[in-house]
C-alpha cells in the first residue's frame, strides 16, 4: 500500500491537477507516463549498447541493443495504445475504445515474440560459427549498467501497473523481465568467453530465445482472451451481487452478463428478484438507485431487469423448496430462478430456469432425473425447465 501511494506521487508530478478528479482520465495519464519513460529508457540503451557492441567488435551486443529498440517501438505502442483507448464514445463505438488497449498489448507481444525469433536465429548462427570476444571492461560496465536500468524499468512497470491495472503494462514488464535475461547472458558469455577461451553464448542464447518466445506467447494468450469475451472475474460477479443483494427489498439476483469493453469499461445486466405484493412503484425506484450504486461502484453501464416473484402463496414456497433439495441430491451444483407454479386438476407444472455449469453434457438428462426424483415424492408434479449455462 505504501508502495502503491509513493509511485501515485511520483506520477502526480507529470499529470495535470484536473485530470486527477477523474478516475478514469488518471489512469490513462499515468500509462501514458509510463509508455514514455519506457520510450526514453530504451532509446538510452540502445544507444549505449550500439556503442559496447562497436568498441567490442560484438554482434552479440549489438543485436541485444536492436533487441532494445524493439522496446522503444513497444513503449511507442503502449503510448499510442493508451492515447487511442482513452477517446470518448461516438456513433460508431457508443462503449468507448477501451478494447484499443488489449489490441496494443497484442502488439507488445507480437514485438516480443519477433525478438525472441531474431535471438534464436542468432543463437544458432553462433553454434555453428563460434568466435571468441577479446574482454574490455567498457562493454562489461555498459552491459551491467543497462540491467540494472532494466531491472528499474520493470519494477516502474509493476508498480504503474498496480495502480492502473493494465495488461499493456505487465506485457511490457514482462519484456523487461526477458531484457534482463538476455543481456546477463550476452554479459556472461562476454566475460566467461574471453577469460576460459570458450563460446557459450550460442548455446546459452538459444535457452533465452525459447523462454523469451513463450514469454510472448503467454502475452499474446491473456489478451486474446478478453477479447474472445473471458468469464468476468469472480470477485467481480460476487461483488456485483452482494451489493445488489444488500438492499432490502431484493430477494434473488440471477442472469448477470458482464461485457468488457475494456479496462474500466464495463456493461453489466442482471436480473433482480422483488416481491411481487409489493409497490411496483417503489420496486422500481428501488432498482433504480441500485444501478446508480453499481455504475459508481463498478465503473459500468448497468441495465437491470425487474423480476416479480410470488413470495406470499405457501404452496408455491413449499414446492421451490423441495425442488431445491431435489436439485442438490441430483448435483449440488445446480440452481433455479424464475420458479413458477401452474396448479391443474390432472398435475402441476413446476415452471423455472435451471442454471447448469459449462461441464454438464448432457443438461436434459439432468432435467428428467429432476422430474424423476419430484415424481416419486408427487407423481402429479411435472418439470418445464429452460437449462441455461453459468460462467461461475
Amino acid at each position: 500500500m505504501a508502495n502503491r501511494v509513493r509511485i501515485e506521487r511520483l506520477l502526480n508530478f507529470f499529470v495535470k491537477k484536473r485530470t486527477l478528479g477523474d478516475e478514469q482520465a488518471a489512469r490513462f495519464a499515468y500509462g501514458k507516463v509510463a509508455g514514455w519513460v519506457g520510450l526514453g529508457a530504451n532509446v538510452l540503451l540502445f544507444l549505449i549498447k550500439v556503442l559496447a557492441g562497436v568498441l567490442a567488435g560484438s554482434v552479440s551486443i549489438v543485436a541485444d541493443a536492436f533487441n532494445n529498440l524493439s522496446d522503444a517501438g513497444s513503449s511507442l505502442v503502449t503510448l499510442v495504445g493508451f492515447r487511442l483507448s482513452e477517446a470518448p464514445p461516438d456513433r460508431e463505438h457508443p462503449f468507448g475504445h477501451g478494447r484499443m488497449e488489449y489490441l496494443s498489448t497484442m502488439a507488445v507481444a507480437a514485438l516480443i515474440m519477433v525478438a525472441g525469433v531474431e535471438l534464436l536465429k542468432s543463437a544458432a548462427e553462433k553454434i555453428f560459427h563460434p568466435s571468441i570476444l577479446a574482454f574490455h571492461w567498457l562493454p562489461v560496465i555498459i552491459l551491467a549498467v543497462s540491467i540494472l536500468m532494466k531491472a528499474a524499468l520493470a519494477w516502474f512497470y509493476r508498480r504503474v501497473d498496480r495502480v492502473v491495472d493494465s495488461q499493456t503494462l505487465r506485457a511490457a514488464a514482462t519484456d523487461s523481465r526477458n531484457d534482463i535475461l538476455c543481456t546477463a547472458v550476452v554479459l556472461l558469455s562476454t566475460v566467461v568467453g574471453s577469460v576460459a577461451n570458450v563460446a557459450l553464448d550460442g548455446y546459452v542464447g538459444v535457452l533465452v530465445a525459447l523462454f523469451v518466445l513463450w514469454s510472448g506467447f503467454s502475452v499474446l494468450r491473456e489478451t486474446v482472451s478478453p477479447l474472445l469475451g473471458q468469464a468476468p472475474d469472480p470477485q467481480l460477479v460476487q461483488g456485483v451481487k452482494d451489493t445488489v443483494l444488500s438492499y432490502d427489498g431484493i430477494v434473488g439476483v440471477h442472469d448477470l452478463m458482464v461485457h468488457n469493453y475494456g479496462p474500466g469499461r464495463l456493461v453489466l445486466s442482471l436480473h433482480a428478484e422483488v416481491p411481487c405484493e409489493g409497490d411496483m412503484m417503489k420496486s422500481h425506484d428501488l432498482i433504480d438507485c441500485i444501478e446508480r450504486d453499481l455504475a459508481e461502484r463498478f465503473c459500468a453501464v448497468v441495465c437491470i431487469h425487474m423480476d416479480p416473484v410470488d413470495t406470499a402463496d405457501e404452496r408455491v414456497g413449499r414446492l421451490r423448496m423441495l425442488t431445491q433439495t431435489v436439485m442438490e441430491d441430483v448435483d449440488a451444483v445446480l440452481t433455479l430462478h424464475d420458479f413458477r407454479v401452474v396448479f391443474g386438476e390432472s398435475h402441476t407444472n413446476l415452471i423455472f430456469d435451471l442454471v447448469v455449469p459449462f461441464q454438464h453434457e448432457t443438461p436434459a438428462d439432468t432435467v428428467r432425473e429432476i422430474e424423476r426424483r419430484l415424481q416419486v415424492i408427487d407423481p402429479h408434479l411435472r418439470v418445464v425447465a429452460t437449462v441455461e449455462h453459468t460462467f461461475e
